[in-house]
């Protein structure tokens, strides 16, 4: 904090133990942008050396706005310094937390609305892929069905031709035996 608003509160804080009237004038002082109130504004002026300058001076009103803004960047430090927060930053807190809570409200609706999405999603895929599940059973019942009467149609036309040619052992066979003992 700057030495000019020690000053000025060490001042005002000695005045104030003379009344109750100064604290309500110095917060009107500072709603009316640190106009007003003459003894304060006299006070400030004596406090950030204000007083040297004539009033009608580009200086003078170069160095009241420096002198405002630091007086304004020190009474919040000041505030915040015992915990006080000033109403505009409280108000904008409250408001921004409505907005926050609105914005919550809104994504767990939609958080709600997604899951139901996906759950009729999930029912939906279980579905299909029971679905693909019972058709490649199929297929491969009729694929097992075609293996099946493909080995047969093949066993029957070597086992059938096997007999009339050759024996189990290899020799030829009966039939052909006699043939061949006929000529």
């Amino acid at each position: 904090m700057d030495r000019h608003f020690l000053e000025f509160w060490g001042k005002y804080l000695t005045d104030a133990a003379k009344g109750q009237k100064q604290l309500e004038d110095m917060a009107a002082w500072m709603g009316q942008g640190l106009r007003g109130f003459e003894y304060l504004a006299t006070l400030f002026r004596k406090s950030y050396g204000l007083e040297r300058f004539p009033e009608d001076s580009p200086e003078y009103v170069k160095t009241w706005k420096k002198a405002e803004q630091d007086f304004r960047r020190s009474f919040k430090d000041y505030l915040s310094f015992f915990g006080v927060v000033l109403r505009e930053e409280h108000l904008a807190l409250v408001k921004q937390y409505e907005e926050l809570k609105e914005t919550a409200a809104a994504q767990e609706e939609t958080i709600k609305h997604l899951r139901l999405l996906l759950s009729q999603k999930m029912v939906d895929q279980g579905e299909a892929f029971k679905g693909f599940q019972d058709v490649a059973k199929e297929q491969a019942a009729q694929f097992q069905e075609l293996m099946n009467s493909l080995s047969k149609a093949f066993k029957v036309g070597k086992g059938s031709k096997d007999s009339k040619t050759t024996s189990k052992e290899g020799s030829p066979s009966p039939a052909k035996k006699n043939k061949s003992d006929m000529n």
